[in-house]
């Protein structure tokens, strides 16, 4: 078998998985439906709403799919410029492309933003779903975007998971997200060391970062003020 052919075989393959996993779950595109999810408990949630309350119609970024509860709470409370900008079905190729083939292409031309305009991110785990390269193509695209003390909330898995689903990410109020099952056939390419994420995520700086109790890093990170001076 060429390596074309294999190629689609292995493509065919996961299609009709995605498929199946996808009727199973029978959830709807706003992330409600038969399979409930489970909610637990946010530490670095609260610090960043209380810090985009303090804007005046912040801009906020959200590198997931655009959820019903999610847009009337943020829209509510915040009053802000709410951008969906749903990237997970482009992390979600394993057999399409190499880690990072295409990837600042299709950065730019999904984060149309200008640079320096965004108050907050909510990055939720795409992060985990990123090769080395891809994370630090979408690390640099986002860190270029927020403004000067602009935030991302950022979410790490602590160990490998292997559920052939993503999750979507519901909040419930300031402490608590319900992570739900989506529809699809992806789960994490990689667990990040701490120190690989301190590394990936610079210039930004961590602001907070908590371990939870459900396996899951919780960051939230700060473009700083002023570019730091070398030397």
């Amino acid at each position: 078998m060429s390596d074309g052919e294999n190629g689609r075989s292995l493509a065919g393959l996961w299609n009709r998985a995605r498929g199946l996993l996808a009727g199973s779950l029978r959830q709807d595109g706003d992330g409600r439906g038969a399979g409930g999810g489970t909610v637990h408990p946010s530490k670095a949630l609260g610090a960043f709403l209380q810090a985009m309350a303090g804007s005046t119609a912040p801009v906020i970024v959200d590198l997931g799919p655009a959820i019903g509860a999610n847009v009337s709470f943020l829209g509510s409370r915040l009053g802000c410029k709410l951008f969906p900008e749903d990237l997970y079905a482009h992390f979600d190729q394993p057999f399409a492309r190499a880690d990072g083939d295409g990837i600042e292409a299709l950065l730019a031309g999904k984060l149309r933003q200008e640079p320096g305009s965004v108050d907050g991110i909510l990055a939720w785990d795409l992060f985990d779903y990123a090769g080395r390269r891809e994370g630090a193509a979408l690390a640099a695209r986002l860190a270029s975007l927020l403004r000067p003390g602009g935030l991302m909330l950022a979410l790490f898995t602590t160990t490998p998971r292997h559920e052939p689903v993503s999750r979507r990410y519901i909040i419930v109020d300031a402490d608590r997200l319900r992570h739900r099952p989506a529809p699809g056939a992806r789960w994490p390419r990689r667990v990040w060391p701490l120190h690989d994420l301190e590394a990936l995520l610079a210039p930004l700086e961590v602001s907070q970062s908590h371990l939870l109790m459900h396996l899951q890093r919780e960051m939230l990170l700060r473009k700083p003020l002023a570019p730091r001076k070398e030397g």
